[in-house]
């Protein structure tokens, strides 16, 4: 009966004669466990050793003293007949028979395969969160979500503390986003229109001008709304926000603007108001009598000279102001 009861156990039981170096008992479940039949056992009675990993037997410890009561326990790899590796939890005890005064080593194997595959991928899983959450948290464009009533769900800590410094309390897991948005219930409006449309399906990007907290400076941000499906894709669940401070490059953009105009006037008064002079005077050099310079014409033509080279010397002036002068006053 006992035998019976133990044979329907999952878990695979075997007791083994240590003096007579035979097995007592061993459950079929065995079978389920390492593709080895209950004979195969029988027959070798070191297989079970064999199939042990290599790499785990260093760290397997002995049998208990006789008539111990207590059951020691480890965690290790098998090889199956097949070659699949299996974890496998092992209890042992070694007591004395009552009647025949033999050394007897009781053993209870469990098959823990898939528990350690979850506990695997739960460590996968919290490993993974941990290395974005890190990630997200070592930069200053903020991120948060939003669920469908409005409430926070994520929130990175550059965003925690733009909306601490807007408001002067850090908002939390659960906290009315609607109510967290700025300090005027006009912007706090405006942003849950923006949250409105994602939930209705629209991805999109906008720009919004706020005023930091700190300097009171405007500053621009670049945001992105994404609406967060449920698994199946049918259902809006959410909204992901993500939001870039682009202040410094509107700033770099206008200034090259700047500078494009600025090389534009250059480039007019190089092929207009330059070219000009320019071409007086090579005219002027051209009649210039080089064999009697003592002609009486030569003066008015170098007066005329005179005259151009003030004015080359003008527009040269104006060229240098636009180039160095209005540049400084943009930086």
């Amino acid at each position: 009966m006992l035998n019976s009861l133990l044979a329907a156990l999952n878990d695979c039981v075997w007791a083994f004669d240590a003096d007579t170096q035979k097995y007592l008992f061993i459950s079929p479940s065995i079978e389920a466990v390492t593709e080895y039949l209950p004979q195969d056992f029988q027959e070798n009675i070191s297989l079970w050793d064999q199939i042990i990993d290599p790499r785990d037997k260093v760290n397997i410890t002995g049998n208990q003293t006789p008539g111990n009561d207590e059951w020691t326990e480890q965690t290790y790899h098998i090889t199956t007949k097949s070659g699949k590796i299996k974890w496998v939890r092992h209890k042992r005890q070694q007591i004395i028979d009552g009647q025949t005064g033999h050394h007897v080593l009781l053993n209870v194997i469990s098959d823990i395969s898939e528990q350690k595959q979850e506990a695997h991928a739960r460590e996968e899983i919290l490993w993974t969160k941990n290395n974005l959450e890190a990630l997200i948290n070592n930069t200053e464009d903020l991120t948060w979500s939003i669920d469908r009533e409005g409430k926070y769900v994520y929130m990175n800590s550059a965003y925690r503390k733009r909306i601490a410094d807007t408001i002067g309390a850090p908002p939390q897991e659960g906290d009315n986003a609607y109510l967290h948005s700025g300090p005027t219930d006009e912007i706090n409006s405006e942003w849950r229109s923006y949250y409105q449309r994602a939930f209705d399906g629209e991805r999109y990007v906008i720009r919004h001008e706020s005023v930091n907290p700190k300097t009171k400076e405007i500053e621009h941000f670049e945001v992105s709304f994404n609406p967060i499906y449920k698994g199946t894709k049918d259902k809006i669940v959410g909204v992901g926000c993500f939001a870039r401070n682009i202040t410094e490059r509107l700033k770099t953009e206008e200034a090259l603007i700047d500078q494009n105009e600025r090389l534009k006037n250059i480039a007019s008064l190089s092929s207009h108001e330059l070219r000009r002079p320019v071409a007086s005077m090579i005219g002027l050099l051209n009649i210039l009598d080089r064999e009697n310079f003592s002609n009486p014409e030569n003066k008015q033509i170098m007066d005329h000279l005179h005259t151009v080279t003030q004015e080359i010397d003008e527009v040269i002036r104006v060229i240098v102001n636009k180039t160095f002068i209005d540049s400084r006053f943009n930086l």
